[in-house]
Parts: C-alpha cells; sequence; structure tokens
C-alpha cells in the first residue's frame, strides 16, 4: 500500500495503534481444487444461554450471543478468603468474576464506554486484597483532555482502578495523571505476572509495577509516588528499538510479598530484587543466567517461586527456566529444559513442595518443591479434521480445533478446595477438580466469557422457518460464524474451500496448495455482505493472521453452511517502493458488498493491495472500478508513482486504509434499487455512487460530511431506494461525537438528522409496517452526556433509549445491525466481548 503520509495522518495512526498489527505479503496464490471431507464434530451439552444482563425502560434486554471462546485470558486470580472469588484479566475484553453456583461468568467493565480505553479494555493485571477482599485493576484509561486546534482530545495513561464491591463498580486511585504506561494487549501478556499487589500487613499500601515506568506505590490516601533503588526502566534491554519507544519489552513484570514482610520485585532484563524494609531500599538477589523473571509465587513456608522466560526473534533463541530461592540460595529447578518460556507457576495454599507450572500445552507438577516433575499434555480441542487423530476434549465447542490447547498464560491453586486447579490460555479458562489423581481432566468454564474481537455482524433476511440463521458474524481470529441460534454456541467457524496458500509460507504448509477444512490458523473477516433479495448469498473478505497479510475470502450460497474461496481476486502489477521494479499485488482485507439482485455482482474495496475491483461473474474475473469525476492527471506526472497511475480509478479510502485489521464500513449496495446495481462508497475526500453495478462512480455534490474519521459506516434503507444513512464514530482519542447523516436522493446531498445529538453507528431493523423499518442507533439524544441504544419508529423524528448507559455503554463497539424479519431484534459487535443481543418479547 503507497498513501502520502501528513502530519495528521501520522498523529492519528499513533492514536490507534492499540487497534492494528502490521506484517506483509506478496507473493501471488496458487489455485487448485479440493475435495474436503466434511466431519460432523461431536455432540456436545447444549450450553446455557447467556443470561441476560442489562434492561433498561422493561423493554430491551441485552445478553452475548452465545460463542465461548477465543480471545486471550492473560490472568486468574483467587481471592484467599470466603466467598473465594475468581477473577480473570482479558487482554481486550475486561474482567470477569466466575458465579461458583451457576458456573457461569459477570463481566465487570461494561459500564465503560468505547473512548475510556481506546476501543476494547484490557487489563494488565488485577488482584485482591486477601484481608478485604477488595479488587484492583490496571487499564489504559482516558484519564485527561487537550485540545488540538479545534478538536478536544483525550490523552491515555495507565490507571489502577479500585472496587469495594467485587467488581460491580470501579473508581481510579489516581495513577493517571502520571502518566505511567500499561500495555494489557503487549507482548508478554500473558506471560508476566500480577503486577499489582498489597501488602499482605497493610491493606492500605498498593504497589503498580510498570513496564515502562518502574515501581510505583500508593500508601492509603497519598498520592501515587515512583520507588527508587531499583534500575531505571529506560536502563533496560530494548527500551527503545530502532530509534522508538518500545512498548513491548515486558520491563516491571510482578511483585509478591512473603509472610517475613519480604518484597520481591520482578525486572526483566535486571532480575529479581528483593526489600527488607518496606521498601526504602532494594537489593537484587539474582544470580547469573537468572536475569529475566516473568511470573512468580512465595509458598507458605516463604520460598519464593519464578518463572523466567524470554521469547525468541532477531537472531535470539526461546529461553526459559524456573528457580527457586530460600534462606539467599536459589535452586533451579526447571522441568522440561531451557528452550521454552514457562508462562506461569503456581503454589499450593497449605503445602509449599506442591508446585504446578505451564508451558504453552504442557503442564508440570511436582509434589517435592521441583526435584521431580511430573508432566501433562493438554488435550483442549474438539475433533477436528486437520489433526483427527489428536485427543478430544468434550467440552470443547464444535470449533475449537486442536491448538485450543496450546498458549498457556496462567495457573492457580484453588483456595477454596486442594485439589482443584484454575488455568487459562488465548481460548480462555478451563479447571481440573482434582490434580491429584494420575492424568487430571480439564473442563472448560466459558459460559458468558465472551471475548471474541468482532468486526461486524450481517442478518440475512432469510425466513427462520425455512431455515434462516439468526445471524452471521464477521470476526477476529475465527474467521465468523454461522450462528443457527443467538443462544447456542456454534459447532464450526467460516471455513471456505480452496483458499490457496501464501507461497512465503510453503516452508510451513509443505504438502499444501490451498488451506484444509476447516482452516488450520487464525484469520478474520475484515468485511461482509449479503445479497438483500437472495439471503442465501454472501460474502466475505479478510486476512491471514499467522502467515503474513493473505488475502482470504468466501462466497456461500447456502446460508452461510458452506463456503467456498473466489475463483480468482484482484491483482495488479505496481511499483515498488524503491520504484526498482514492478510487482504482483493484490487485494487484501477490506469491505466487500452484493447486489441485492444479483449475487454475482459485487464490489471489492480492499484495505491493501490493489485499489478497489468489481466483478459481475460472482469472482471468476475482476476490473478496476473507475471514477467518472477524477481530477486532471497531477503535474509533473511520475510514470513510477501508484497514486499517479490511478487518478482515473476510485481512489482508495483513508479510512479503509489504514490496516486490514481496522473495519470502516465505506462500502455499501442500495438494498432497494430493483435492478440491483447501485453501490455507495466513500472517502475523506467525499461521497460516490455507482449506478453500473461498480464499474463507474461518480462523485457527490455533497460538501457537509466530516472526514478524518476512521470507522464511517454506509447504511441503506432496505425499504426505500435512495434513502442512505451515515454514521462516524469518533476516533480513539476524540472527546466529542458527530452527527448522524441522510440522504433521499442516492448520495447527491446529504442532510444532518436534527432530532439526533451524536451517532456513533445507525441500523434498520423490521418495524410495524414493510414499508416503514424501525431505525436503531447508538449515540446521544436530547441532553444526553453519555452514549446509549435508541429507537425510532418514525424513522427519526422521535426516539426512545432502550440501554441503560449508567451500566452498559457496549465498550469497543464496532458495528450494530438490525433483523429485517423481527421487530426489536438487534445485534451489537464489540472489540473484546463478542456480540450483544438486545430484544423484547414485545414484538410490535
Amino acid at each position: 500500500m503507497k498513501r502520502r503520509l501528513t502530519s495528521f495522518l501520522l498523529r492519528l495512526t499513533a492514536s490507534v495503534l492499540v487497534l492494528l498489527n502490521l506484517h506483509a505479503c506478496t507473493q501471488a496464490p496458487i489455485v487448485e481444487n479440493v475435495q474436503n471431507a466434511t466431519v460432523q464434530a461431536p455432540v456436545l451439552v447444549r450450553a446455557k444461554a447467556p443470561p441476560a444482563i442489562r434492561q433498561a425502560n422493561n423493554l430491551f434486554t441485552w445478553r452475548n450471543v452465545n460463542i465461548q471462546g477465543m480471545g486471550y485470558v492473560t490472568g486468574l486470580v483467587i481471592s484467599p478468603s470466603s466467598p473465594y472469588d475468581v477473577y480473570v484479566r482479558t487482554d481486550v475484553g475486561g474482567a470477569y468474576r466466575f458465579d461458583r453456583k451457576n458456573k457461569t461468568w459477570f463481566p465487570l467493565m461494561d459500564m465503560f464506554d468505547t473512548n475510556f480505553a481506546g476501543g476494547g479494555i484490557g487489563v494488565e493485571s488485577i488482584t485482591v486484597d486477601g484481608l478485604t477482599n477488595r479488587v484492583y485493576a490496571a487499564v489504559n484509561g482516558n484519564n485527561s483532555t487537550f485540545t488540538e486546534k479545534d478538536k478536544l482530545k483525550y490523552k491515555y495513561s495507565g490507571e489502577i482502578l479500585v472496587s469495594n464491591n467485587r467488581g460491580n463498580t470501579w473508581q481510579p486511585t489516581g495513577l493517571g495523571k502520571h502518566d505511567v504506561f500499561v500495555g494489557p494487549n503487549n507482548a508478554y501478556r500473558s506471560d508476566t505476572g500480577e503486577r499489582i499487589a498489597v501488602d499482605p500487613n497493610k491493606p492500605e499500601l498498593i504497589y503498580f509495577a510498570s513496564r515502562r515506568n518502574g515501581l510505583w506505590r500508593k500508601d492509603g490516601n497519598a498520592e501515587w509516588k515512583k520507588v527508587t533503588g531499583l534500575p531505571e526502566a529506560s536502563s533496560l534491554p530494548e527500551y527503545q528499538k530502532d530509534g522508538k519507544d518500545n512498548k513491548d519489552i515486558p520491563g516491571f513484570t510482578f511483585v509478591v510479598f512473603d509472610k517475613a514482610k519480604n518484597i520481591y520485585v520482578g525486572v526483566h532484563g535486571s532480575g529479581v530484587w528483593r526489600s527488607s524494609d518496606g521498601g526504602n531500599s532494594w537489593q537484587n538477589i539474582s544470580n547469573e543466567g537468572a536475569k529475566n523473571p516473568v511470573r512468580a509465587v512465595v509458598g507458605n513456608d516463604g520460598t519464593l517461586y519464578v518463572a523466567f522466560g524470554t521469547w525468541g526473534g532477531n537472531g535470539q533463541n526461546t529461553s526459559g527456566s524456573i528457580r527457586k530461592y530460600s534462606n539467599g540460595n536459589w535452586t533451579s529447578i526447571t522441568p522440561d529444559g531451557e528452550g521454552r518460556v514457562y508462562s506461569a507457576i503456581t503454589v499450593h495454599p497449605n503445602q509449599p513442595n506442591t508446585i504446578m507450572a505451564v508451558a504453552d500445552k504442557f503442564v508440570y507438577m511436582s509434589t517435592n518443591g521441583g526435584q521431580t516433575w511430573d508432566k501433562q499434555t493438554m488435550y483442549m480441542g474438539a475433533y477436528d479434521a486437520n489433526n483427527p487423530s489428536y485427543k478430544i476434549n468434550p467440552t470443547a465447542p464444535g470449533y475449537y480445533q486442536f491448538y485450543a490447547s496450546t498458549g498457556a498464560a496462567s495457573i492457580t491453586f484453588d483456595p477454596s478446595n486442594a485439589k482443584k486447579v484454575w488455568w487459562t490460555n488465548g481460548w480462555g479458562v478451563a479447571s481440573s477438580d482434582d490434580v491429584t489423581v494420575k492424568t487430571p481432566v480439564y473442563q472448560w468454564l466459558m459460559n458468558n466469557l465472551e471475548e471474541l474481537d468482532l468486526n461486524m455482524v450481517r442478518v440475512p433476511p432469510k425466513p427462520k422457518a425455512q431455515g434462516g440463521a439468526d445471524l452471521l458474524s464477521a470476526t477476529q481470529d475465527k474467521i465468523g460464524f454461522r450462528h443457527v441460534s443467538r443462544y447456542e454456541v456454534p459447532t464450526k467457524a467460516i471455513s471456505p474451500q480452496n483458499i490457496a496458500i501464501n507461497p512465503s509460507y510453503k516452508w510451513a504448509n509443505p504438502d499444501w496448495k490451498v488451506y484444509p477444512v476447516p482452516f488450520p490458523h487464525v484469520a478474520g473477516a475484515t468485511g461482509m455482505d449479503f445479497s438483500y433479495n437472495n439471503p442465501d448469498h454472501a460474502a466475505f473478505v479478510g486476512f491471514h493472521q499467522w502467515q503474513g497479510f493473505w488475502g482470504i475470502h468466501g462466497v456461500t450460497s447456502d446460508n452461510g453452511r458452506t463456503w467456498r474461496a473466489f475463483e480468482s481476486i484482484p491483482t495488479e502489477e505496481l511499483w515498488k517502493s524503491d520504484k526498482s521494479g514492478k510487482e504482483k499485488v493484490y487485494a487484501i482485507g477490506g469491505q466487500i458488498a452484493m447486489s441485492p439482485t444479483n449475487p454475482k455482482n459485487m464490489v471489492w474495496a480492499p484495505a491493501w493491495g490493489t485499489w478497489t475491483h468489481y466483478t459481475n461473474d460472482g469472482g471468476k474475473t475482476w476490473r478496476l472500478a473507475r471514477n467518472l469525476d477524477y481530477n486532471p492527471p497531477p503535474q509533473p506526472f511520475d510514470e513510477k508513482n501508484n497514486d499517479h497511475l490511478h487518478y482515473q480509478a476510485l481512489p482508495k479510502s483513508w479510512s479503509n486504509s489504514i490496516s486490514p485489521w481496522l473495519s470502516s464500513y465505506i462500502l455499501a449496495a442500495d438494498r432497494k434499487d430493483p435492478q440491483g446495481k447501485t453501490f455507495y462508497y466513500y472517502d475523506v475526500s467525499g461521497f460516490y455512487y455507482s449506478n453500473d453495478g461498480g464499474a463507474s462512480w461518480s462523485k457527490s455534490k455533497a460538501n457537509n460530511l466530516p472526514g478524518w474519521l476512521i470507522r464511517p459506516a454506509i447504511i441503506s434503507n432496505p425499504t426505500k431506494q435512495g434513502d442512505v444513512w451515515m454514521s462516524f464514530a469518533r476516533n480513539p482519542e476524540d472527546v466529542n461525537g458527530n452527527s448522524l447523516y441522510r440522504s433521499t436522493d442516492g448520495g447527491k446531498s446529504f442532510s444532518k438528522v436534527t432530532s439526533v445529538k451524536t451517532c456513533e453507528f445507525v441500523t434498520f431493523g423490521k418495524g410495524k409496517s414493510n414499508k416503514v423499518p424501525y431505525i436503531y442507533i447508538f449515540g446521544r439524544v436530547g441532553n444526553a452526556s453519555l452514549d446509549a441504544i435508541y429507537k425510532s419508529e418514525d424513522m427519526g423524528k422521535s426516539w426512545s433509549r432502550i440501554s441503560d448507559p449508567d451500566v452498559l455503554q457496549f465498550p469497543g463497539i464496532t458495528y450494530i445491525e438490525g433483523d429485517m424479519r423481527t421487530p426489536n431484534l438487534v445485534y451489537v459487535a464489540l472489540t473484546g466481548r463478542g456480540i450483544m443481543v438486545g430484544e423484547s418479547w414485545q414484538r410490535m
């Protein structure tokens, strides 16, 4: 991708880096048709429908769509005293508390808004004070504001939140003003220990070990202060990398106490430091080869157990070990070699010689202080047709593949049950009720723990009585799902046949020409659409997240039951960045739109690679979309400048080109066009419309739409041709929202919807008649100061609020979608909180 970088772009790109990861691939696809056998996943005990979590006005009930999986659960802590509450932290989905009686999870941070943490809400550390059951959590928050030109913006920094009621409400403790960096979704997020610790002898004294700003402490009502006597964080290895601040360093990784009032702090790159005088002075107690501690735990006899680890890269190998410190001496007790990171360690609360550790999919247990270990390989997946001999975990949802066992993050003995152990990884939380048996059995405990990262929800209007699904989803990590029922866990994820492999990774896939089914790796669908009058037909586009930014894509003709890759994808010969020659580039991610009457007519606006293309034959061939209102050729004209060469093409949308990780809904089909040839497109330079299936585009005369926003959305009224609505979600750092816009002439002009104060997202749903749909928005109406979901039954003249912003603000919202088959049914896609559904049994 080539684009001009203004100073504005650089500032904005920095502000949304929490949403992005950058890779690249440019190799040509190889396509070969293969037959893929379909094997039914094992029949599971039906999961409980997620409990209703919020209500407003006695009208709408809100709960999660039942998915139960994906997204890193990076840590787990348990209160050492009754009621022995279990808390987990996640990288983008907030914190949860476990309801032991009902075996379900309760989300604890849904009351925060999207801009509270710049997207999803990541928790870098969580801990419970054993004396008071007070809960602390480290988050990245909008702790202050500043004005840049004419915009009021948030400044983000680390904050320690405290709850006195088991996480039901939270208050800041004041760390935010000190501009301390936290990185809940950065490297080592699943390996490092709890950075927050409460002095067991003085519960008003709390510590926080940060990545890049050292160790901090707060004593009662006093201000947070930085602790002296420890290494300066700036002295740690790779504090800066390639001349830039490296926010992925682990830095200060944990704080733990022993009964003798010693404080131990892990400093990655320096070792373990101890204070015996309440933090006034410190001593590095590490020996040679133990400079990279990640987690630690103290037995009730005072023995300190430490897991060490460094992930490989840049010519370095992955390394790790486990060591214990007792009576002033270190002893290596590494269970399985030093070529892996031991991400976690735990000690039995009453038996200090009984310890457990994890490394990827292996769990180790010792009952003699680490002299000998028993090793258990975790099998946590369902039946995986790509690995049919792999053992099955009967508690795994059908779409959990064999590698659901990998990437373990934490392991914890349960103080309420001497035999029970909890374990977390990138799929969720599992536990074993008895680890004293020869082969402990681990079961998933995922009911209502919904941390999947959503890009889009689609509801094709095929009647349920005729086999229509409740909804389709486009997600990170698993591509997406066909949700037969919003209350039931899907048995499989979207897995298209015949996706060509990335040839750059032929070494990893030596026997493949196409990726097998089910799709064997982590991938995301960034855009999805369906043919409104032919709801069996839908398509998605996205990218491979494990093997470079390799485009993936698929179409279905059976309402999402099966998918196949496009027969071809848009390609172009473009100049390399150094202009030394040309290279073939391919469409990657972005958005796709499908004609309501002709499913073979689609428009694809990629995030990276080619310019926008269209197809009239279902993806067999693609052609470049042309701009009828192009500007004169640039002068001087550079024959090796790809932008100059495309001056007659539909311009790339800035919002859509920042990164494949960021979905911007800048492309849509007119749902009511009887010929099915009208499409709409948005770029920061303006609004475009096409009346010939996406081949040629005209630029609207409208000049009042906001620009330089990363998540605009074009929404077509499915009951009226040419009725186009646009919402403009705030950028993560923006304090103030934007207006809702409407066009009644097919995008030629737009006006503000004056009944709405601000609007982040808009959608349509079935109304009382087929001619007047309900409209749903997420935003503010009247004098509201908090975002909520509103419904209008009169095309936006009046609104009723259907969510309670005091308890639910849909953190990390990315999209909303109404159901045109059922009144009062609307879905909300979230970053790191799955999909929420609002519904009412008062159907009309």
